[in-house]
């Protein structure tokens, strides 16, 4: 299973509208996206293998709200819970309020967490 499709079996039952790397158009909301920087990790553990993601979600809703019981500030939260149960999860590197650009009545919130996945 590659890291996306984790992602979206873990993601998508906490909010269907649950996209990877962008949203469609005309987004219903609310919704989520989420996209990933990884890299190998040679040098991370004894005959090394691992790959590094830094998974970084976008949670945007039309109301504050829906957008804390989503992804709320102080921790906690659907989205929070499912990864943090997952067995790559290492932990959370940064959270707060975001932009959304395309719709200035749209509020969001980001999630960045850091998920460690062999590759052997």
């Amino acid at each position: 299973m590659t890291i996306h499709e984790l992602l979206n079996a873990a993601l998508s039952p906490v909010l269907a509208n649950t996209w990877a790397v962008e949203l469609p158009p005309a987004p219903v909301w609310p919704a989520a996206v989420f996209d990933v920087d990884s890299a190998p990790e040679e040098a991370w553990c004894m005959a090394g293998g691992y790959s590094r993601h830094d998974v970084n979600l976008l949670v945007m809703a039309r109301t504050i709200e829906e957008l804390d019981a989503l992804l709320p500030l102080d921790g906690g939260g659907p989205f929070r819970d499912v990864l943090e149960s997952l067995e790559v999860f290492q932990y959370e590197e940064d959270a707060g309020d975001g932009d959304y650009e395309s719709d200035p009545e749209i509020y969001a919130r980001y999630l960045t967490v850091r998920l460690r996945t062999p590759r052997y």
